[in-house]
Protein backbone atom coordinates (compact mmCIF):
# COMPACT_ATOMS: atom_id res chain seq x y z
CA UNK A 1 0.00 0.00 0.00
CA UNK A 2 2.92 2.54 0.70
CA UNK A 3 3.79 2.30 -3.03
CA UNK A 4 0.41 2.90 -4.06
CA UNK A 5 0.16 5.86 -1.77
CA UNK A 6 3.41 7.49 -3.34
CA UNK A 7 1.84 6.82 -6.99
CA UNK A 8 -1.01 8.93 -5.57
CA UNK A 9 1.24 11.55 -4.22
CA UNK A 10 3.31 11.98 -6.74
CA UNK A 11 0.43 12.17 -9.89
CA UNK A 12 0.24 15.68 -9.38
CA UNK A 13 3.22 16.18 -10.73
CA UNK A 14 3.65 13.56 -13.23
CA UNK A 15 0.18 14.05 -14.75
CA UNK A 16 0.51 17.86 -14.44
CA UNK A 17 1.70 18.19 -18.07
CA UNK A 18 -1.75 17.45 -19.83
CA UNK A 19 -2.97 20.82 -18.20
CA UNK A 20 -1.46 22.47 -21.25
CA UNK A 21 -1.32 19.55 -23.62
CA UNK A 22 -4.91 19.02 -23.45
CA UNK A 23 -6.10 22.47 -22.34
CA UNK A 24 -8.02 21.93 -19.33
CA UNK A 25 -8.11 25.21 -17.96
CA UNK A 26 -11.74 25.93 -18.66
CA UNK A 27 -12.71 22.21 -16.06
CA UNK A 28 -10.86 24.88 -13.48
CA UNK A 29 -13.40 27.28 -13.38
CA UNK A 30 -16.56 26.51 -11.93
CA UNK A 31 -14.69 24.68 -9.13
CA UNK A 32 -12.66 28.11 -8.51
CA UNK A 33 -16.05 29.76 -7.95
CA UNK A 34 -17.61 27.23 -5.75
CA UNK A 35 -14.43 27.28 -3.66
CA UNK A 36 -14.53 30.98 -3.28
CA UNK A 37 -17.97 30.79 -1.67
CA UNK A 38 -17.41 28.10 0.54
CA UNK A 39 -14.16 29.58 1.71
CA UNK A 40 -16.43 32.25 2.92
CA UNK A 41 -18.90 29.82 4.48
CA UNK A 42 -16.36 27.84 6.47
CA UNK A 43 -14.89 30.73 7.95
CA UNK A 44 -17.70 32.39 9.13
CA UNK A 45 -19.46 29.41 10.71
CA UNK A 46 -16.36 28.96 12.24
CA UNK A 47 -16.33 32.61 13.55
CA UNK A 48 -19.96 32.98 14.69
CA UNK A 49 -20.02 29.15 16.08
CA UNK A 50 -17.07 28.72 18.05
CA UNK A 51 -17.87 30.63 20.98
CA UNK A 52 -21.65 29.14 20.96
CA UNK A 53 -20.00 25.52 20.98
CA UNK A 54 -17.78 26.62 23.63
CA UNK A 55 -19.81 28.26 25.41
CA UNK A 56 -21.84 24.89 25.92
CA UNK A 57 -19.52 22.53 25.95
CA UNK A 58 -17.89 24.42 29.48
CA UNK A 59 -21.68 24.41 30.86
CA UNK A 60 -21.20 21.41 32.32
CA UNK A 61 -18.03 22.42 34.62
CA UNK A 62 -19.57 24.46 36.96
CA UNK A 63 -16.73 25.48 39.82
CA UNK A 64 -14.65 28.99 39.44
CA UNK A 65 -11.15 27.32 40.06
CA UNK A 66 -9.95 27.07 36.25
CA UNK A 67 -13.07 28.55 34.98
CA UNK A 68 -11.21 31.30 32.18
CA UNK A 69 -8.64 28.38 31.21
CA UNK A 70 -11.65 25.85 30.48
CA UNK A 71 -13.30 28.77 28.89
CA UNK A 72 -10.45 29.26 26.67
CA UNK A 73 -9.92 25.53 25.77
CA UNK A 74 -13.88 25.11 25.05
CA UNK A 75 -13.58 27.94 22.73
CA UNK A 76 -10.60 26.47 20.89
CA UNK A 77 -11.90 23.04 21.22
CA UNK A 78 -15.40 24.15 19.67
CA UNK A 79 -13.08 26.08 16.68
CA UNK A 80 -11.50 23.13 15.72
CA UNK A 81 -14.89 20.71 15.89
CA UNK A 82 -16.64 23.31 13.28
CA UNK A 83 -13.21 23.55 11.36
CA UNK A 84 -12.65 19.55 10.60
CA UNK A 85 -16.64 19.27 10.59
CA UNK A 86 -16.50 22.32 8.13
CA UNK A 87 -13.84 20.52 5.89
CA UNK A 88 -15.58 17.20 5.13
CA UNK A 89 -19.12 18.49 4.58
CA UNK A 90 -17.21 21.44 2.23
CA UNK A 91 -15.00 18.69 0.62
CA UNK A 92 -18.45 16.83 -0.46
CA UNK A 93 -20.02 19.82 -1.22
CA UNK A 94 -17.34 20.81 -3.58
CA UNK A 95 -16.73 17.51 -5.23
CA UNK A 96 -20.71 17.07 -6.22
CA UNK A 97 -20.87 20.94 -7.50
CA UNK A 98 -17.96 19.69 -9.23
CA UNK A 99 -18.54 16.56 -10.82
CA UNK A 100 -20.61 17.73 -13.76
CA UNK A 101 -17.36 19.41 -14.90
CA UNK A 102 -14.96 16.88 -13.43
CA UNK A 103 -16.36 13.59 -15.08
CA UNK A 104 -16.00 15.58 -18.77
CA UNK A 105 -12.30 16.55 -17.40
CA UNK A 106 -11.83 12.90 -16.98
CA UNK A 107 -13.48 11.41 -20.06
CA UNK A 108 -11.03 14.20 -21.84
CA UNK A 109 -8.11 12.42 -20.69
CA UNK A 110 -9.36 9.00 -21.04
CA UNK A 111 -9.78 9.53 -24.56
CA UNK A 112 -6.10 10.63 -25.01
CA UNK A 113 -4.96 7.69 -22.87
CA UNK A 114 -2.36 5.31 -24.02
CA UNK A 115 -4.37 2.52 -23.58
CA UNK A 116 -7.68 3.25 -22.74
CA UNK A 117 -9.67 0.42 -20.84
CA UNK A 118 -10.90 -2.87 -23.02
CA UNK A 119 -14.69 -2.07 -22.31
CA UNK A 120 -16.40 0.89 -23.51
CA UNK A 121 -17.22 3.32 -20.74
CA UNK A 122 -20.54 4.78 -20.83
CA UNK A 123 -20.62 8.01 -19.64
CA UNK A 124 -23.44 10.48 -17.40
CA UNK A 125 -25.16 13.47 -17.97
CA UNK A 126 -24.68 16.41 -15.22
CA UNK A 127 -27.90 15.22 -14.08
CA UNK A 128 -26.61 11.66 -13.60
CA UNK A 129 -23.46 12.53 -12.19
CA UNK A 130 -24.97 15.13 -9.70
CA UNK A 131 -27.17 11.97 -8.18
CA UNK A 132 -24.62 9.63 -8.04
CA UNK A 133 -22.21 12.29 -6.34
CA UNK A 134 -25.45 12.79 -3.72
CA UNK A 135 -25.74 8.72 -2.97
CA UNK A 136 -21.87 8.40 -3.17
CA UNK A 137 -21.21 11.44 -0.45
CA UNK A 138 -24.63 10.05 1.29
CA UNK A 139 -22.84 6.64 2.71
CA UNK A 140 -19.65 8.23 2.98
CA UNK A 141 -20.22 11.30 5.15
CA UNK A 142 -21.56 9.19 7.58
CA UNK A 143 -18.61 6.53 7.91
CA UNK A 144 -16.15 9.73 7.37
CA UNK A 145 -18.10 11.56 10.51
CA UNK A 146 -18.76 8.29 12.08
CA UNK A 147 -14.94 7.82 12.14
CA UNK A 148 -13.86 10.87 13.21
CA UNK A 149 -16.33 11.46 15.91
CA UNK A 150 -14.64 8.55 17.75
CA UNK A 151 -11.02 9.37 16.87
CA UNK A 152 -12.44 13.12 18.47
CA UNK A 153 -13.21 11.43 21.84
CA UNK A 154 -10.84 9.43 22.30
CA UNK A 155 -8.67 12.29 21.94
CA UNK A 156 -10.38 14.18 24.51
CA UNK A 157 -10.60 11.16 26.74
CA UNK A 158 -6.53 10.32 26.09
CA UNK A 159 -5.10 13.68 25.02
CA UNK A 160 -1.58 12.13 25.23
CA UNK A 161 -2.72 9.97 21.74
CA UNK A 162 -3.74 12.95 20.04
CA UNK A 163 -1.02 13.41 17.22
CA UNK A 164 -1.65 10.04 16.64
CA UNK A 165 -5.55 10.46 16.02
CA UNK A 166 -4.68 13.71 14.02
CA UNK A 167 -2.99 11.66 11.57
CA UNK A 168 -5.86 9.46 11.75
CA UNK A 169 -8.20 12.02 10.76
CA UNK A 170 -6.49 13.64 8.18
CA UNK A 171 -5.84 9.92 6.80
CA UNK A 172 -9.33 8.90 6.51
CA UNK A 173 -10.57 12.41 5.04
CA UNK A 174 -7.95 11.63 2.36
CA UNK A 175 -9.11 8.45 1.93
CA UNK A 176 -12.65 8.99 1.32
CA UNK A 177 -11.52 12.51 -0.94
CA UNK A 178 -9.42 10.44 -2.95
CA UNK A 179 -12.05 7.74 -3.87
CA UNK A 180 -14.15 10.50 -4.60
CA UNK A 181 -11.92 11.70 -7.09
CA UNK A 182 -11.12 8.14 -8.68
CA UNK A 183 -14.84 8.10 -9.16
CA UNK A 184 -15.12 10.63 -11.68
CA UNK A 185 -13.55 8.04 -13.93
CA UNK A 186 -14.95 4.67 -12.17
CA UNK A 187 -18.65 6.10 -12.65
CA UNK A 188 -18.47 5.13 -16.50
CA UNK A 189 -17.91 1.81 -15.98
CA UNK A 190 -18.99 1.11 -12.21
CA UNK A 191 -22.37 1.56 -10.04
CA UNK A 192 -21.60 3.03 -6.94
CA UNK A 193 -21.00 -0.11 -4.94
CA UNK A 194 -18.76 -1.55 -7.73
CA UNK A 195 -16.69 1.47 -7.55
CA UNK A 196 -16.29 1.62 -3.71
CA UNK A 197 -14.85 -2.29 -4.17
CA UNK A 198 -12.81 -0.79 -6.36
CA UNK A 199 -11.45 2.38 -4.39
CA UNK A 200 -10.84 -0.10 -1.54
CA UNK A 201 -9.14 -2.63 -3.47
CA UNK A 202 -6.29 0.35 -4.28
CA UNK A 203 -6.73 2.40 -1.33
CA UNK A 204 -3.37 3.09 -1.46
CA UNK A 205 -3.94 5.12 -4.64
CA UNK A 206 -7.09 6.81 -3.02
CA UNK A 207 -4.92 7.68 0.14
CA UNK A 208 -1.75 9.67 -1.61
CA UNK A 209 -4.55 11.28 -4.17
CA UNK A 210 -6.70 12.78 -1.00
CA UNK A 211 -3.72 13.44 1.10
CA UNK A 212 -2.78 16.60 -1.47
CA UNK A 213 -6.27 17.07 -2.08
CA UNK A 214 -7.04 17.42 1.57
CA UNK A 215 -3.93 19.47 2.18
CA UNK A 216 -5.03 22.01 -0.29
CA UNK A 217 -8.76 22.38 1.04
CA UNK A 218 -6.82 22.80 4.32
CA UNK A 219 -4.82 26.04 3.48
CA UNK A 220 -7.66 27.79 2.15
CA UNK A 221 -7.12 28.42 -1.77
CA UNK A 222 -6.55 24.95 -2.33
CA UNK A 223 -10.62 25.33 -2.81
CA UNK A 224 -10.45 26.86 -5.92
CA UNK A 225 -7.99 24.37 -7.94
CA UNK A 226 -8.55 21.42 -5.60
CA UNK A 227 -11.51 19.40 -7.59
CA UNK A 228 -9.50 19.73 -11.31
CA UNK A 229 -6.27 19.29 -9.97
CA UNK A 230 -6.52 15.98 -8.09
CA UNK A 231 -8.72 14.25 -11.19
CA UNK A 232 -6.67 15.39 -13.23
CA UNK A 233 -3.78 13.74 -10.97
CA UNK A 234 -5.71 10.45 -10.70
CA UNK A 235 -7.63 9.30 -13.98
CA UNK A 236 -4.41 8.14 -15.61
CA UNK A 237 -3.68 5.51 -12.99
CA UNK A 238 -7.56 4.37 -12.41
CA UNK A 239 -7.35 4.05 -15.99
CA UNK A 240 -4.16 1.88 -16.20
CA UNK A 241 -5.56 -0.43 -13.28
CA UNK A 242 -9.11 -0.17 -15.17
CA UNK A 243 -7.16 -1.92 -18.27
CA UNK A 244 -6.39 -4.61 -15.95
CA UNK A 245 -9.51 -5.47 -14.21
CA UNK A 246 -11.68 -5.27 -17.15
CA UNK A 247 -9.84 -7.81 -19.03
Amino acid sequence: MIKDIFIGLTGYIRHLPLLPKLGLWKYFFAPFIAGLVLIGAILAATATLSDNLGNWMISWYKWELGSEVISTFGTLIGGILIFIVGIILAKYVVMILASPFMSPLSLKIESNHPQPPARPSASLNATQGIIRGLRLAGSNIFKELSLTAVLLILTLLLPFISPITAVLIFLIQAYYAGGGNMDFTLERYYGVRESKLFVKANRGLAIGNGIVFVGLLMLGLGFLIAPPLATMAVTPDVLDRLDKTLL
